[in-house]
């Protein structure tokens, strides 16, 4: 495979730099769960938890965890405000691993909570809860460990393209219908008059539309395949990866924006080695 872009050891400065950028993102995404009322202390002390067959978040409610810090306000205001104060920091000072240790520690539970008492396991806090493992690794390390994100992102696009390839979804030729009217019938009853929704009736009166994304949205999953094999495409394999989200937000109502952060991985070092030069 070629790896001449990727197997390139990251300086300090770069690895400072690619660090204060993903907790930058983080940091804006808590900002938005402020305004989504989705923090620990705004969740009310909620009683409904689904923890599925999942054995990290049965140990997690078997030990009361989540319990004790969502039905304590203050606890789970001191735990919101440890998140954005060590996110912060991070961004201050990005070479303090105890300081990323502490974030990821606090932002796990965090993970955990969000998901239990959303009664789904969403995935997209993941991209945030895994990243931030790669900056707790020396400088030489870092660079395996990030290039091993990357694969995790081809993965993750390159499976949801099998799943519906082995489906026979992509064969069924109202998939794109069916998948909007299943995700939005509650937006559209709701907010029927907004700008959003009458962009989504002139959309299911127009089928083939809707087929046709649905269509381009599973051959571009199913181009990250050749990321597996070779790095030559990754520029290509970027902006895909920075596409695709908005096809899932229009389709499906499906917001997985985070994954922007595991895109960076698809960055060659001279383009990260540019960029750090250019914010110093």
């Amino acid at each position: 495979m070629n790896n001449k872009n990727h197997d390139k050891v990251f300086s300090k400065k770069e690895v400072s730099f690619l660090c204060r950028l993903v907790f930058s993102v983080i940091l804006l995404d808590l900002i938005f769960a402020i305004f989504s009322n989705t923090l620990i202390h705004q969740l009310q002390s909620p009683v409904l938890k689904f923890a599925y067959l999942d054995p990290t978040f049965w140990v997690m409610h078997l030990l009361k965890i989540p319990e004790f810090i969502s039905s304590h306000f203050y606890v789970a205001l001191f735990w919101d405000t440890m998140l954005f104060a060590t996110c912060i920091s991070v961004i201050i000072f990005p070479g303090k691993k105890w300081l990323i240790l502490v974030f990821i520690v606090f932002y796990f539970v965090y993970y955990v909570i969000f998901n239990s008492y959303g009664t789904h396991h969403t995935h997209s806090l993941v991209p945030f809860l895994i990243t931030p493992v790669a900056f707790l690794f020396s400088k030489k390390s870092f660079s395996f460990v990030w290039r091993g994100l990357r694969y995790f992102l081809l993965f993750a696009y390159s499976a949801a393209f099998l799943w519906k390839f082995f489906r026979y979804s992509w064969l069924q030729n109202n998939q794109g219908v069916l998948i909007l009217k299943k995700n939005l019938a509650a937006y559209l009853y709701f907010d029927s008059h907004s700008l959003l929704a009458k962009n989504y009736w002139w959309s299911l009166n127009h089928p083939f539309f809707l087929q046709v994304i649905f269509l381009s949205g599973f051959i571009l999953e199913g181009v990250f395949i050749i990321g597996f094999f070779t790095t030559k495409y990754d520029r290509i394999l970027f902006f895909v990866s920075l596409l695709l989200p908005f096809g899932f937000w229009f389709m499906a109502d499906a917001v997985f924006y985070e994954m922007a952060i595991l895109s960076l991985t698809l960055l060659p070092h001279a383009t990260i080695a540019k960029l750090t030069k250019s914010a110093t």
